[in-house]
């Protein structure tokens, strides 16, 4: 009976994997009907064809794939801890990441014993294409300081004051 379980489960799972990966060899660029959301979003990314990822702050991560391509990811909420700890896990059945999936922070372990420990899930948004200089101008503008610029002294009638040219007789 037990055999029987066991070798159900095998094929469960053999089928399981085998599935996901027929349609993984695909470019980038062919998405299946239900994944293109417009001809630069997407609701998913092969996992096969992510080469890494890079964590702007706590709402936007840059997924860069095979091919030179960039996705930018709004995640539809701030993720505590994302930016300062600049990594972060996820689970995939299926060999893709998806609108709606959950990415877990990793935090070090302040013992540093037990390794890495997950936080709270967050949930992406949808995957946008941009160009490599989108993506270049997303990771260094936050660090952009703007110039000062001098600001310009208001007149003294602006501020309720005399003007400088003009002269007040002298009392008597």
């Amino acid at each position: 009976m037990y055999k029987l379980i066991r070798k159900f489960l095998l094929v469960g799972i053999a089928m399981s994997i085998a599935i996901p990966a027929a349609g993984q060899d695909q470019e980038p660029a062919d998405v299946p009907e239900g994944e293109k959301v417009g001809d630069l979003t997407r609701s998913c990314v092969s996992l096969r064809s992510l080469r890494r990822t890079q964590v702007i702050d706590d709402r936007n991560v840059l997924f860069r794939l095979r091919g030179r391509t960039v996705y930018h990811n709004i995640l539809p909420q701030r993720c505590g801890g994302l930016a300062r700890e600049d990594r972060f896990s996820y689970d995939s059945r299926f060999g893709r990441l998806c609108q709606g999936d959950l990415i877990r922070v990793l935090y070090s372990d302040s013992f540093g014993t037990f390794g890495m420990r997950e936080g709270p899930g967050c949930r992406l948004g949808k995957f946008h294409k941009i160009t490599q200089e989108d993506a270049k101008a997303l990771l260094e503008g936050p660090n952009i300081q703007p110039a000062p610029a001098e600001l310009p002294m208001p007149s003294p009638q602006e501020v309720g004051g005399k003007p400088e040219d003009t002269e007040e007789p002298e009392p008597e």
